[in-house]
């Protein structure tokens, strides 16, 4: 008999595509079990984009978590918590760090993420091993980088972009995204910066196109952007396209080039060139953050800065547009 396992992972994009490791190593170390995911509604779409796809649940559908045998809650809600206890799943595991967590699970390893060290996916995997059988709770106890890399996730997306998206990506050569917005989730270089960026790759790659993508609300950012350096190769998507046409798009282009944040991971997922800026601080460098991708390139990192923070960080102002374009030419020569 097949268990259905729910593994809970309610936030963002970056965060699931680290959390769907957990599903490609089951399928391979653990086939007695189907994993389920309990997603929200705006990340769901990465399920059926999987290949091949997972099957999920959403969180704001208030699904029933009724005859499953195990959840984990990667990501910790109170609410989730309560539910599965009163579903009557059997096995249900959350950190220890969490004091609901003591009332409402009956497993609970000591997961501690920000001052770790270790990679999402491999803190991720760590909370599977209570359920799993000795030799494999060691595996994922220890799992090292190469490994990640073969449980990652893989995106695939057959949609057809609009005709002038289209149309612009066969008009320039190379073509880069550029994601500048994080919607918070980690500290962002300056608008000067982005352009300043946006000149040495028109300087390196004189036939180059520039994508922005974000939501409609990063548009007014953008839009800024555009306006300090009007003379370039502007498209500017930012609210235009599904998910699934951005899975399409990233699949298409020469290299993504963002913040920590979940398009970095998009790009990771169909194999194109991933350029992260990461910051210093210790929940937020590329140790914990890094896409999982051999074609990546990590910018800052270098060591752990205890005086950077999500609101202000300076070591990231350090890292310059020269430097960023330096290693992406180097990158592209091999």
């Amino acid at each position: 008999m097949l268990e259905k396992w729910i593994l809970s992972r309610t936030d963002r994009i970056g965060d699931l595509l680290l959390t769907l490791p957990l599903a490609n190593f089951l399928r391979v170390a653990y086939p007695e079990v189907v994993p389920i995911f309990l997603v929200s509604c705006y990340t769901a779409p990465l399920l059926k984009l999987h290949d091949p796809p997972l099957e999920g649940l959403i969180w704001e559908d208030n699904p029933s978590l009724r005859g499953y045998e195990a959840i984990v809650h990667v990501f910790p809600r109170w609410s989730i918590a309560w539910q599965a206890l009163m579903a009557g799943i059997p096995k249900r595991v959350g950190t220890s760090r969490r004091w609901y967590h003591w009332l409402t699970c009956n497993y609970l390893p000591k997961v501690s993420r920000r001052y770790s060290g270790k990679h999402e996916t491999a803190l991720n995997l760590h909370l599977l091993a209570p359920l799993l059988p000795s030799a494999l709770q060691s595996e994922v106890q220890s799992v090292e980088w190469k490994r990640l890399l073969f449980y990652r996730a893989r995106l695939k997306s057959e949609v057809s972009l609009p005709s002038g998206i289209q149309e612009r990506l066969s008009s320039y050569s190379p073509c880069f995204v550029l994601h500048i917005g994080s919607k918070g989730s980690a500290p962002g270089w300056t608008l000067s910066a982005w352009a300043e960026l946006a000149r040495e790759l028109s300087r390196s790659f004189p036939g180059v196109g520039l994508f922005l993508t974000g939501t409609e609300g990063e548009r007014p950012l953008t839009q800024a952007l555009m306006g300090l350096v009007p003379e370039l190769a502007w498209v500017n998507l930012c609210g235009k396209l599904s998910l699934a046409e951005i899975v399409r798009l990233f699949s298409m282009v020469d290299g993504v080039i963002a913040m920590s944040t979940g398009p970095l991971h998009i790009a990771a997922a169909v194999d194109t060139l991933a350029v992260g800026i990461f910051a210093n601080a210790p929940e937020l460098g590329p140790w914990r953050w890094r896409p999982l991708s051999s074609k990546s390139i990590i910018l800052g990192g270098e060591k752990v800065c205890y005086e950077c923070s999500r609101q202000n960080c300076l070591c990231i102002q350090k890292i310059t547009p020269q430097k960023v374009v330096e290693r992406i030419r180097d990158f592209l020569k091999h």
